[in-house]
C-alpha cells in the first residue's frame, strides 16, 4: 500500500499586489547553501489577499527494476540459524512497464530449477519465481522440514512488490503435490492483498485445515491446526487432480506417511466455494467439457472457484501440461 506524506506551503500576497502575474519556483537542495530549480509555474491573481499553496507528496512507490536474479530470505528455526533461503527469478525478455507474476512451488523432492524447466515454454509474459523448499520439501505437517514456509513465501512476495515492474495486483501461486499443500496454506493463512490467484495440483484440503464448517490454520512452529480462520477473498482458486492418483487419492482418504486425512476433491473445492460465499450444494455429475475431453470442469461463483477433474490422470500430470497451462491462463490473464 502506498503511503503519502503531505506538506503544504502557503504563500500570501497582499492587496497591493493583486492583478499581477507571479512566477513560483520550487527548488531542491541537499546543501542549504546551494539550490536547484526543479519546477516553475506562472500564476495570475485578479483579487486582493489571494493565497496560493503547493502540495508536496512523498510516496513509497517502487523505483527499482526487477531483473533475472535470485531473491534471498534469511530465516532461523529449530534446524538452522541465519539460513539463506532462495527463489530464482526470470523476467520476460521483452519490455513492459509491469509484468504479472507467477510463483512456482515444487513437489516433495523437487527444486525451483525443475519447476522453471518444466514451465520453460509457458507463461512467457510473466515474471517467473521458483522457490526452493528446505530439504526439497515444504512444511505442511509431518514433513522433515520444520521451516516457516508461509513466512518465506510472504517475504518473497513482499520483496517482489518492492520493484516497479512487478504488477502487484496480478500475483499467482502454482504448486504441485507437496507444493500444492503450501498453496492451500497460503490461500487460508495469508491476507487477501498478498496474492490474487492460488492454483493447486494433485492435492486437496485436509481435515486439519477444514472441519465443523470452519477453516483452520496452525500457529508456527506448532504443527497442530487449532486456529479458527476466516478464508480471505481471492480472485481465483483453481484445482487440478487426476482420478487415478494413488499418492493423494482423488476421492479422499487417510495417507499414513503424511499422517493426514484428505477430503474428496469435490468436497475440497466446495468448501473453498462456501468460504467465498457460495450457498448451494456440491456440484455433481460429469462436469463441463474443456479443451481436452479428459479434463472436466466444475465451476462455482462464476469461475472464481473451479475444480478440474482429470479422468484417469495420476499424481504427475505432465502429459496434460499444455492443456492445464492453457486453462490456467484463461483464468488469470
Amino acid at each position: 500500500m502506498t503511503k503519502n506524506i503531505r506538506i503544504v506551503l502557503v504563500l500570501f500576497f497582499c492587496a497591493s499586489l493583486s492583478g499581477n502575474n507571479y512566477t513560483i519556483t520550487i527548488e531542491s537542495s541537499s546543501d542549504l547553501n546551494e539550490w536547484e530549480a526543479i519546477h516553475t509555474a506562472t500564476v495570475s491573481s485578479e483579487a486582493a489577499n489571494t493565497f496560493y499553496r503547493a502540495n508536496i507528496e512523498a510516496t513509497d512507490e517502487p523505483s527499482l527494476i526487477l531483473e533475472n536474479s535470485t531473491l534471498t530470505v534469511t530465516q532461523t528455526w529449530s534446524q538452522e540459524t541465519d539460513y539463506a533461503r532462495t527463489a530464482q527469478v526470470q523476467v520476460p525478455n521483452f519490455s513492459a512497464e509491469k509484468y504479472p507474476v507467477i510463483l512456482f512451488l515444487h513437489g516433495a523432492g523437487g527444486t525451483g530449477s525443475n519447476m522453471l524447466n518444466q514451465f520453460s515454454n509457458h507463461f512467457e509474459n510473466y515474471i517467473k519465481v521458483a522457490m526452493d523448499g528446505y530439504l526439497n520439501k515444504w512444511n505442511i505437517k509431518s514433513e522433515p522440514t520444520k521451516a516457516d514456509d508461509v513466512g518465506f513465501l510472504n517475504s518473497i512476495i513482499s520483496q517482489l512488490k518492492s520493484y516497479s515492474n512487478v504488477d502487484a495486483q496480478k500475483i499467482s501461486i502454482l504448486g504441485q503435490s507437496n507444493g500444492a499443500g503450501l498453496v492451500l496454506k497460503a490461500l487460508i493463512e495469508l491476507p487477501e492483498d498478498t496474492f490474487n490467484h492460488g492454483i493447486h495440483m494433485a492435492t486437496q484440503l485436509s481435515t486439519d485445515q477444514y472441519r465443523n464448517d470452519t477453516f483452520w490454520s496452525n500457529e508456527y512452529p506448532n504443527d497442530q491446526y487449532t486456529l479458527e480462520t476466516t478464508l480471505p477473498n481471492r480472485s481465483k482458486i483453481i484445482s487440478f487432480h487426476g482420478t487415478n492418483d494413488s499418492t493423494i487419492p482423488y476421492y479422499g482418504e487417510t495417507v499414513n506417511f503424511l499422517n493426514t486425512t484428505f477430503y474428496n476433491a469435490h468436497e475440497s473445492i466446495h468448501y473453498f466455494a462456501k468460504g467465498m460465499g457460495y450457498q448451494g450444494d456440491i456440484l455433481s455429475g460429469n462436469g463441463e467439457n474443456t479443451i481436452n475431453p479428459n479434463i472436466k470442469e466444475f465451476s462455482y461463483l462464476n469461475q472464481s472457484v473451479v475444480h478440474y477433474q482429470i479422468l484417469n490422470g495420476g499424481h504427475v500430470l505432465g502429459e496434460y501440461l499444455n492443456d492445464i497451462v492453457s486453462i490456467i491462463q484463461s483464468h488469470i490473464e
